[in-house]
């Protein structure tokens, strides 16, 4: 198999302009399409998030186009990004495409539960986070359609009163849904969940009403019981706590 090379990386410093319009803030991550700036609109100072694509990666801007759509579609979820609008710019004398969208406040998962104490939220907070993300994913996969990417560095969250505010970030895999892509997300959200109740060194301390949901992370065993987001959210819905 030939060797895939790495694309350059944007690597864009804070105040960078872009297309005219926009100036680079911060950034907010990367994969293997591309990465993901908070930037600012120069006339009104709103702050947006912005996707740029590496141009080897997406030459023709199908994937952005793909994207985009796929977002579009699922306007009505609000666990997701909602899109703005698309541009070209050039960056070092390429083509870029750069997908607009509305900034997620907040911090990443994997940063937020690095704040907690022992790196970890309690039974009923882990459980309400769990709940949030299942009902937001929920009607995706009630239209047949997946997130394909589900771990804590691509979920933003924050607390909001006594709750949590929690918004999925970016989309990996936009191929044709499949039952099997959709039980790849329920069992990427019962790996979160995991992580959010401390991991493998805190999982045998953990309650019945855990681990009847973890059940030892064994794909299996987690299959049989949720076959969507849905099943997960009517779970928690009807939990009998002892």
């Amino acid at each position: 198999m030939p060797h895939r090379s790495q694309a350059p990386r944007f690597d864009f410093p804070s105040g960078r302009g872009v297309g005219g319009r926009y100036l680079i803030e911060q950034p907010l991550g990367s994969g293997y399409e591309g990465e993901v700036y908070v930037i600012v609109e120069k006339q009104t100072g709103i702050r947006r998030a912005a996707k740029f694509y590496y141009p080897d990666r997406d030459p023709t801007g199908q994937s952005a186009i793909a994207y985009a759509r796929k977002l579009d579609a699922l306007r009505h979820c609000p666990i997701l990004l909602q899109y703005l609008h698309q541009e070209t710019v050039r960056v070092r004398g390429n083509k870029v495409t750069v997908l607009i969208s509305e900034l997620v406040e907040g911090k990443k998962l994997s940063e937020f539960l690095a704040r907690q104490p022992r790196r970890r939220l309690s039974t009923f907070e882990a459980l309400h986070v769990l709940y949030v993300l299942a009902r937001g994913i929920a009607p995706i996969h009630a239209r047949g359609e997946y997130h394909g990417d589900i771990h804590d560095d691509n979920i933003m969250i924050r607390r909001a009163g006594i709750g949590f505010d929690v918004k999925l970030l970016d989309f990996f895999d936009l191929g044709r849904p499949t039952r099997s892509k959709i039980r790849k997300d329920v069992l990427n959200l019962i790996m979160v969940f995991h992580e959010i109740v401390g991991g493998r060194d805190h999982y045998a301390a953990q309650p019945k009403v855990v681990k009847n949901i973890i059940r030892g992370l064994k794909d299996t065993l987690i299959l049989s019981r949720f076959q969507s987001a849905g099943d997960i959210q009517r779970h928690l819905e009807t939990l009998e706590w002892e």
